[in-house]
């Protein structure tokens, strides 16, 4: 079964993101859908249309239908024929595998997107291809059993495969710090995972500071297990704001941190930062400076402060030079560690100088939409990203990719 073509994710989220309305794209990919054969494409579009437009429940209906018919489809810009690359991926919301799109949104590839029927006994077929990429996150619940379909289908094919673990891989908060017992240079806030059971039994008998002793006191930083992007995260400060967490967030399992506080002396700003890794070099990402210690990169507004912008582009710009070497051992210890191709990273320093880690991810969005007027610092920095990840796919497709070899060192 050939794959069916769809406009795909980084297409439709550049659209969404400059502002242009995505409903009459809708309206017109229903009709093509009542009038076409070949509907599982445009079903895909439209799971990620809804769930743009915050219909997350819609948009996984309409790929769950996409699925029923086909569990290949294509992405490929240019009219002749292509190295094709084959993306191994689970159903899954837009943000829930590496969002590769956009790591090869200028490439050369025809990107293939292949997800595996983990049914004991199913006859997967995979179409012909270059060079192989697997984008489950290794926090995917179904991690495990995806990880070894993929290898048995790889070792079929003899097809080089990146971003597939030879063995088991998590990146949980409370499993990192335990990959990396002690790194000089290099620290994970203490976490603990709990369930919402253990937790209201120890505020009950009042142990919950026993309860989360290898934590250290309060203030605590807690967060439902698989939340992201900052949601229901919170410090607590004391027993009654822990009540108050438990009372309004209905979750049952959640991880609970140390509280590390890594504001800078000079200005009391927190700066979070964004880094990933190709082929075991690090890159910038982004940089966010806010007052709040919960800060990503939207809620610190870095398009309305052009001094924290200046300041970003700074260290971007002497990234390799300064920031890089500075944490060089820390660097070498998580791609060693961690063992994958691709992957990222949000940290901090602390006041001693160490690198914070507080997540590792093979899933974060890494993109070049970022306006070039407000900041024009960026998209060359996104570019050298883009042309490593891409020369280490085409390294063993046989392609050349311009411009990538002066940047790969």
């Amino acid at each position: 079964m050939e794959p069916q073509t769809r406009l795909g994710l980084a297409r439709l989220t550049k659209m969404a993101f400059d502002g242009i309305d995505l409903m009459p794209l809708r309206a017109e990919l229903l009709s093509k859908s009542e009038q076409s054969e070949d509907t599982d494409g445009i079903f895909m579009d439209l799971s990620v249309i809804d769930q743009l437009h915050g219909n997350q429940e819609e948009g996984l209906k309409w790929q769950a239908k996409a699925l029923e018919g086909h569990r290949m489809f294509s992405i490929n810009r240019r009219e002749t024929a292509q190295p094709k690359l084959l993306v191994f991926a689970e159903p899954s919301h837009v943000g829930g595998n590496t969002p590769i799109e956009f790591l090869l949104e200028t490439s050369d590839f025809e990107i293939i997107t292949y997800y595996p029927d983990l049914t004991p006994g199913a006859q997967n077929v995979l179409p012909e291809h270059d060079v192989a990429f697997c984008a489950v996150p290794t926090d995917s619940e179904i991690a495990q059993p995806f990880f070894e379909t993929v290898r048995a289908l790889t070792v079929q094919s003899g097809v080089p495969t990146f971003n597939l673990p030879d063995g088991a891989v998590d990146l949980d908060r409370d499993v990192l710090a335990q990959i990396f017992p002690f790194v000089r240079g290099l620290r994970f806030p203490k976490t603990t995972r709990i369930t919402r059971d253990a937790l209201i039994s120890a505020l009950v008998a009042g142990g919950e500071e026993a309860a989360l002793s290898e934590v250290g006191g309060y203030p605590y930083i807690i967060r439902p297990v698989g939340s992201h992007a900052g949601l229901g995260l919170e410090k607590v400060d004391d027993r009654d704001a822990l009540v108050d967490y438990l009372l309004r967030q209905p979750s049952q399992d959640f991880f609970v941190s140390e509280y590390v506080d890594y504001a800078t002396a000079t200005d009391g700003q927190f700066r979070k930062y964004r880094i990933v890794f190709v082929n075991g070099k690090a890159f910038p990402c982004h940089m966010a400076i806010a007052d709040q210690w919960d800060v990503w990169y939207l809620n610190a507004h870095m398009d309305q402060h052009p001094e924290k912008r200046a300041e970003e582009a700074a260290w971007m710009e002497g990234f390799d030079a300064d920031f890089a070497q500075r944490h060089a051992h820390a660097f070498e210890a998580l791609t060693t560690g961690i063992g994958l191709n691709y992957f990222g990273i949000d940290c901090a320093e602390d006041t001693d100088g160490n690198l914070v880690v507080f997540e590792a991810d093979n899933a974060l969005i890494v993109h070049d939409m970022d306006s070039d007027a407000i900041f024009p610092y960026k998209s060359k920095h996104m570019h050298r990203i883009f042309e490593n990840f891409e020369a280490m796919l085409a390294k063993t497709s046989g392609m050349t990719v311009a411009g990538a070899g002066a940047s790969a060192h």
